[in-house]
């Protein structure tokens, strides 16, 4: 269920809104788009404390960041985010299980918002209402329509969002884009993009289990919110959410929001013509119901992409390492992944890419504050990655419809969405009292 609002109808419900829980943020003084370039350190709130919240925290406070508040449904996981906070010898941040309790605290700038997929777009959205900026960790969105909602959201109130694809950061990536781009490679036809684990990896097996009590510190039906009531098992939750569509995407989300988006930084385009996909469940006997094979193929008017998800062996496409992109040109072939590239000439002479030196560091953090202060666009704005998501949703769609999903790109959406309203991965009905609000500038 949604509710969609323009810009005048909400400035003219502010006053009743300011009366409840949760929407008294919107009276906040950075409702509207400021600069915060007179102000030295950057206040932070965290909501999700589990493993990439707490990451972007860390990472965050080495870069001068101060903590006010944390928020999460399973207390271990807020006290985590407290020690780690005082470790560096900063003050205890407030402790809040409600998101939107934290929104209201007036001396946080941004948060980061690290709960799994299905709990992203309500923070978000409310973030944008209170005038917070956002570090969201990706895919942004457990469906479609949740990621058009949200950069609507975001455009509605000039938010920076930077999202947590920080492949766009990393030297060599940004190195192998401009590579393709430079036109040496000649005509690109053909680009893949995938993740492979091997039977044995720590994805390839979640098991399967009873319905049992939830663990006293965790507040199961807030950590089920929106999503469909279901009774808890352990490997249902924390990290393993991920392979159920209740709450994530299976690899064609987790990864193809890393791969997928190399592919279309590199080719300059996000509008397909259609895309088909084909898979199933083929190794893992668990309990999870995303596909453990699935291959999806995007036709674009002049290329293909083909992206390629499965347990059954850890050997990528081309001899590549688990989680890469390739770009398939008439004179060569370019293979990137975390460790590097590989380029393999088509003929003797074809011009190669320089060689590239690994380099870790915080420039996608750094980035992110920066364009706090500047209100500049991040380097994972979400305009970009609200499309490379809602693509990644789309070979999910086309899986589960079972049909060839055809794109709209002046509408951004699908055009025979008759066959695919149904899909999960398209839209979700919203548990109550949960409700989807929509912004139209």
């Amino acid at each position: 269920m949604k509710t969609s609002q323009t810009r005048r109808q909400f400035i003219g419900n502010t006053s009743k809104a300011a009366a409840g829980i949760g929407f008294s943020m919107v009276l906040g003084p950075r409702l509207l788009a400021q600069s915060k370039g007179a102000k030295e350190k950057i206040v932070l709130g965290l909501i999700g404390c589990g493993g990439m919240g707490l990451h972007n925290l860390r990472r965050l406070m080495q870069l001068g960041c101060e903590v006010a508040a944390v928020c999460d449904v399973d207390e271990r996981h807020i006290e985590n985010a407290v020690a780690a906070v005082t470790k560096e010898g900063r003050l205890a941040p407030k402790r809040f299980k409600d998101f939107r309790l934290l929104l209201e605290q007036r001396d946080i700038d941004a948060v980061i918002i690290g709960t799994p997929d299905h709990w992203h777009a309500l923070p978000f959205i409310a973030a944008c209402e209170a005038g917070k900026d956002i570090f969201c960790e990706k895919p942004i969105s457990q469906n479609f329509v949740e990621a058009k909602a949200m950069l609507s959201a975001a455009r509605y109130f000039n938010r920076v969002v930077q999202v947590g694809t920080w492949q766009r950061s990393v030297k060599h990536f940004r190195d192998a884009v401009d590579f393709v781009h430079s036109g040496k490679m000649g005509e690109i036809t053909v680009c893949r993009a995938w993740n492979v684990n091997a039977l044995d990896s720590r994805n390839s097996n979640i098991g399967r289990e009873q319905p049992s009590a939830p663990p006293a510190e965790l507040d199961y039906d807030f950590w089920l919110g929106p999503a469909a009531r279901r009774p808890y098992q352990s490997n249902r939750a924390h990290y393993n959410w991920r392979w159920y569509f209740d709450y994530g995407g299976g690899l064609m989300t987790d990864w193809g929001a890393h791969m997928i988006d190399i592919v279309l930084m590199g080719m300059r385009e996000t509008d397909p013509v259609s895309v088909t996909a084909a898979g199933g469940k083929f190794f893992t006997n668990d309990d999870r119901d995303t596909p453990d094979t699935l291959q999806a193929v995007y036709q674009f008017p002049k290329w293909i992409l083909q992206w390629e998800n499965r347990f059954n062996n850890g050997r990528g496409l081309d001899g590549g390492r688990g989680a890469s992109a390739e770009f398939i040109g008439t004179k060569g072939t370019l293979l990137v992944d975390r460790e590097g590239y590989q380029y393999f000439p088509e003929k003797e002479g074809n011009e190669a890419p320089a060689k590239f030196e690994k380099k870790e560091d915080s420039t996608h953090w750094q980035n992110f504050l920066d364009c706090i202060k500047s209100r500049r666009k991040p380097a994972s704005d979400i305009e970009s990655q609200a499309k490379t998501t809602m693509l990644c949703h789309l070979g999910n769609i086309a899986w589960q419809s079972g049909k060839v999903v055809r794109w709209d790109a002046e509408k951004q959406d699908v055009a025979n969405r008759g066959d695919v309203k149904h899909c999960i991965s398209y839209e979700r009905e919203y548990r109550k009292p949960w409700k989807l609000k929509t912004y139209k500038a």
